[in-house]
């Protein structure tokens, strides 16, 4: 049964991002930090928390596993940590987390961009599957696999995936790859809006009830509304109230919405996101809610 089906829906918050100290002074850096606001968040009502490794001078810290270790260890002394981390092309520093889990926390959740991956595929109607657009031999897409990889290491390490959707484009090909049996459902999806990237959906309320319709009845999903690189609080407040609406979850934090929120601490954005949830006469989901939605195991403690 689907979170909102049970009149429930779930937070994430998205601690840090790339927003700077000039952005929004409360943004965490280095481990502690974002550790910190990862407890603050949880202890507010997320269920969900993703961060940026970085560094303590505010360096991103892409793929240094050593950095997102110390982050989860840290927080898990605290408290139950569903969270994840970002990542730049490679995310052997996620499975190095899964296959050595860190001290107190089992990474659940894998951040996963179909951007990163998907280089001009095509798709065979007929067999249901996948091939790639090539314009001959010497063509560097030649030889690249009609699927990212990384989908099967998922499956091998027990993660679910959690997909960014940015635009009309990633939710065809993450459609397709649900029909082709590629990716476990309920699928885990945040759709993207944004008023200054264009590569993200933009941020008409309109355009997320579009987004559900590219979505087949059959197929299983948990999805979420996050307003990214928003220069207007009230545009973000919009998609919030149509996500809830229509019983999707919403993410927030100062990561997301420095310009929006230039002054607010993740804890209060979380607190914000319970009171909205609410209003809408809905409950926020547990992490015991979503893991057992998704069939994430339980905690270490």
């Amino acid at each position: 049964m689907a979170l909102r089906d049970e009149g429930k829906v779930y937070i994430e918050a998205g601690v840090n991002e790339v927003v700077t100290k000039d952005d929004n002074p409360n943004v965490p850096y280095g481990a502690e930090e974002t550790a910190e606001n990862l407890v603050d968040a949880v202890r507010a009502g997320a269920t969900v928390v993703h961060f940026h490794a970085r560094y303590e001078d505010g360096v991103q810290a892409w793929v240094d596993g050593s950095v997102s270790r110390t982050v989860l260890e840290t927080a898990a002394k605290e408290v139950d940590v569903l969270a994840y981390p970002s990542y730049v092309g490679s995310l052997e520093h996620v499975w190095s987390l899964a296959t050595t889990p860190p001290d107190g926390v089992r990474l659940a959740l894998s951040p996963f961009d179909p951007v990163q991956h998907i280089k001009r595929v095509l798709w065979q109607e007929e067999q249901k599957k996948f091939g790639v657009v090539t314009f001959g031999p010497e063509d560097p897409n030649h030889g690249r696999p009609p699927y990212p990889p990384e989908i099967d290491r998922f499956k091998e390490l027990g993660l679910v995936p959690n997909i960014a959707v940015f635009n009309a484009a990633d939710m065809r090909w993450v459609m397709l790859a649900a029909r082709a049996g590629l990716l476990p459902q309920p699928l885990n999806l945040k759709l993207f809006f944004s008023d200054r990237w264009v590569s993200n959906s933009e941020p008409d309320p309109d355009v997320i009830d579009f987004l559900l319709s590219r979505i087949p009845d059959d197929v299983d999903h948990e999805t979420i509304v996050v307003p990214y690189a928003m220069s207007s609080a009230e545009r973000c407040e919009a998609l919030w109230d149509r996500a809830l609406e229509r019983g999707l979850g919403i993410r927030a934090g100062i990561g997301d919405t420095p310009l929006a929120f230039p002054t607010a601490t993740n804890k209060e954005m979380v607190e914000r996101m319970v009171e909205r949830v609410q209003k809408h006469g809905l409950e926020p989901a547990t992490q015991a809610d979503l893991r057992r939605r998704c069939g994430i195991a339980e905690p270490m403690r």
